[in-house]
C-alpha cells in the first residue's frame, strides 16, 4: 500500500489533491526532517487487519507528514519504526512482523485526540471525496498544508504565546489555528497580517518579527516554488500596501529599490523635523489620520511621492550631531565621512551650525544599502564597514568608492540595525579589491626573522644609529613612510654582518659549534658603548676565524 500511495504520487494520479509533486521534496521541507526517518500509523487498524487477515497493512495517508490522526479511531499517529535509508523503511512486511506483539498489547497505541476541521478537510482532499467548500481547495495541496501551519505559527503572537513554547505534539494546533483563517479567502488572510502588525512591534524589527517564520519561509525556502506563489502574492500585496519600505530594505527576499510609502516615522527621519510636529502637519493636510484614530508613527504609512512637496517644504537642515544621529553613526564614523569628502555640508559656511540637509544622509545610505544582501545575523566573514577600515588600515571613502562603483558586490543590511550601524561587508572581498600592490623589499620584522635576529628591536637599533642601510618606501596600508630592506640592502647588511643562523647556513654545520669556535678565538657579537645588538657578528671577524 505504501510503495502504492508513493507511485500515485509520483504520476500525479491524485489530481485535485495538488500532491503531484515529488514526495521526498515535500517531506524534506518539513522544518522537523528527523521525523521524516520514522513510519507512523494507526495501532488501531493494524489489529483490526491482523484480526481480520492475519497480517497488516499501513495507509498510504499516513505518508503524508501534515496526517497527524487516524480519521476512523481518532487516535494521534503513532511511530512504528525508524530508518534511515528509504527501501528498509519503506519495507513495511518484516518490520510489521516484528512489532505484531506490542500492537496486539496495545503497547504503542496513539492517544486520543478530537478530529479538528483541518484534519477533515486533509482527509478529504486526501481521499478526494465531498468536504465544504475552502479557498485551499484549488491550490496545491502539501504547499497549503504548510501555509496552514506557517500562518498558524504567526498568529501565535496573537495570542502572546512564544515560538519556543511549541512541541512536535502541538502541530495539529498550528495546522488549524492557520486553516481557521485560510479557508475562508484572502481577505481573513489580510486581516490576520493586519493584526499581527497592530500586536506590540514596528517595520524597524523586520518582517521576521512581526510574521515568525511565515516571513522567513515564503522569502527564502519557497521564494522560487511556483507552489507558494498564491501566498506570497498575498503577503506581498500587504506589505507594498502597509509597509514603509524604501531603498537598503527587502520585499520577500527581493531588494527595494524605489520607496513608495512613508510613514510618518521614515519621514521624519528624512527631513530631520521631529515625529510630532510633522504628524501635526501631515494631518492638517490631509495626508495622515491623528494620532487618536491612525495608527502609531512607524506604521502610519502614506503615498512618498504625493507628499513630497510637503516634506521638502518642511525640511530643516540639521547640526553635525543631529546629521550623524539621523544615520545611525557614531560621531567619530561620521567625521571620518566628512574628511574623506563623503559628507558634504549643504550650506559652506562657519557661521551656523545647521548645515546638514538630511535627503544627503539618506541617499548616501541608499547608495550603499540599495540591493544589499539582508543579515539576519552577522556570520563569519562579515563585519561593519567601520571595522574593516579599522583591519585593514584604509579610509572609508576606499571602501565606499569600491562598493558604488561596483567592485565590492557583497555588501550586507543587518536586519536588526539601522542606517550606517547595518552596512556591513564581508572581509575577504575587501581585502582582495583593495589590497595594494606590495612594495618589492622587506619590512624590519619580516627581514630579522630571515637572518635569524630574534628580537627586531636589535635591528631596529642599529638603523637607528646608521650601521644598517635601508630604504624608506610609503607602507602601501597605511600610506606611511617606513624603513625597508631592498634587495640590495640585504646584501650590503650580509657582507658586512652574519648571525648564527647564517653561519650554519654558510659553513653547513651547528650553528652552536660555530659558536664555540668564535667563543674560544675571543669573537664576540657586534657592540657599541650602548651594549650588543643581539646575536650579531661582524662578518670580518668570522671569516677569519671560521675562513
Amino acid at each position: 500500500m505504501a510503495n502504492l500511495f508513493l507511485r500515485r504520487l509520483g504520476n500525479g494520479r491524485l489530481g485535485k489533491s495538488g500532491m503531484e509533486s515529488d514526495h521526498s521534496a515535500a517531506i524534506h521541507s518539513q522544518p522537523d526532517r528527523c521525523r521524516h526517518q520514522s513510519m507512523r500509523g494507526c495501532a488501531h487498524c493494524l489489529r483490526q487487519d491482523f484480526e481480520t487477515t492475519g497480517a497488516m497493512r499501513m495507509r498510504g495517508h499516513w505518508l503524508v507528514p501534515h496526517v497527524t490522526v487516524c480519521v476512523i479511531h481518532q487516535t494521534a499517529l503513532a511511530p512504528l519504526w525508524r530508518e534511515a535509508k528509504p527501501l528498509k523503511r519503506f519495507d513495511s512486511s518484516p518490520l510489521l512482523d516484528g512489532l505484531t506483539s506490542e500492537i496486539m498489547a496495545r503497547e504503542i497505541d496513539g492517544k486520543p485526540r478530537k478530529l479538528l476541521p483541518f484534519d477533515r478537510w486533509l482527509e478529504a482532499r486526501l481521499a478526494q471525496s465531498e468536504f465544504p467548500t475552502t479557498w485551499l481547495d484549488d491550490l496545491p495541496l502539501h504547499a497549503a498544508c504548510n501555509f496552514c501551519h506557517l500562518l498558524g505559527s504567526a498568529r501565535l503572537r496573537l495570542e502572546d504565546i512564544p515560538q519556543s513554547r511549541m512541541t512536535p505534539e502541538d502541530r495539529p494546533i498550528l495546522y488549524e489555528m492557520g486553516f481557521k483563517v485560510a479557508r475562508n479567502g484572502k481577505d481573513d488572510i489580510l486581516a490576520t497580517f493586519d493584526a499581527l502588525q497592530r500586536r506590540p512591534g514596528f517595520p524597524q524589527d523586520g518582517p521576521k518579527a512581526i510574521f515568525p517564520r511565515l516571513y522567513e519561509r515564503l522569502a527564502y525556502d519557497y521564494h522560487d516554488h511556483p507552489d507558494y506563489a498564491p501566498f506570497r502574492d498575498l503577503l506581498r500585496a500587504h506589505m507594498l500596501d502597509t509597509w514603509p519600505l524604501g531603498p537598503g530594505d527587502e520585499l520577500l527576499g527581493e531588494a527595494v529599490k524605489v520607496r513608495r510609502l512613508h510613514s510618518v516615522r521614515t519621514a521624519a527621519q528624512a527631513t530631520g523635523i521631529d515625529q510630532r510636529r510633522l504628524r501635526k502637519v501631515l494631518v492638517a493636510a490631509g495626508v495622515v489620520r491623528d494620532a487618536d484614530h491612525g495608527l502609531p508613527d512607524a506604521w502610519e504609512v502614506f503615498d512618498a511621492t504625493a507628499a513630497a512637496p510637503i516634506l521638502e517644504s518642511m525640511t530643516e537642515l540639521l547640526t553635525a550631531k543631529d546629521m550623524a544621529a539621523s544615520i545611525n553613526a557614531t560621531r567619530s564614523q561620521f567625521d571620518l565621512l566628512v574628511a574623506d569628502g563623503v559628507l558634504v555640508p549643504y550650506l559652506d559656511t562657519t557661521d551656523v551650525k545647521a548645515v546638514w540637509h538630511p535627503v544627503q544622509g539618506q541617499r548616501f545610505l541608499d547608495s550603499i544599502l540599495t540591493g544589499a544582501q539582508q543579515l539576519r545575523q552577522a556570520q563569519h566573514g562579515w563585519e561593519h564597514l567601520s571595522k574593516a577600515v579599522q583591519r585593514l588600515k584604509v579610509r572609508p571613502a576606499k571602501i565606499i568608492e569600491a562598493i558604488r562603483d561596483g567592485r565590492i558586490r557583497k555588501v550586507g543590511n543587518h536586519m536588526e540595525c539601522e542606517g550606517y550601524a547595518a552596512i556591513y561587508v564581508y572581509h575577504d572581498e575587501v581585502a582582495a579589491v583593495l589590497r595594494p600592490d606590495p612594495v618589492n623589499a622587506e619590512n624590519i620584522e619580516t627581514f630579522a626573522k630571515s637572518v635569524g635576529i630574534k628580537q627586531p628591536s636589535n635591528l631596529k637599533r642599529m638603523i637607528d644609529e646608521g650601521h644598517v642601510q635601508t630604504t624608506i618606501l610609503k607602507n602601501p596600508f597605511t600610506q606611511f613612510d617606513q624603513a625597508y630592506f631592498t634587495a640590495e640592502d640585504a646584501t650590503a647588511f650580509r657582507k658586512r654582518y652574519t648571525t648564527p643562523k647564517l653561519l650554519s647556513k654558510t659553513y653547513g654545520e651547528p650553528w652552536q659549534a660555530l659558536v664555540r669556535r668564535l667563543r674560544d678565538a675571543g669573537i664576540k657579537p657586534f657592540t657599541n658603548e650602548r651594549g650588543a645588538f643581539g646575536n650579531v657578528y661582524l662578518r670580518d671577524a668570522t671569516d677569519r676565524i671560521l675562513g
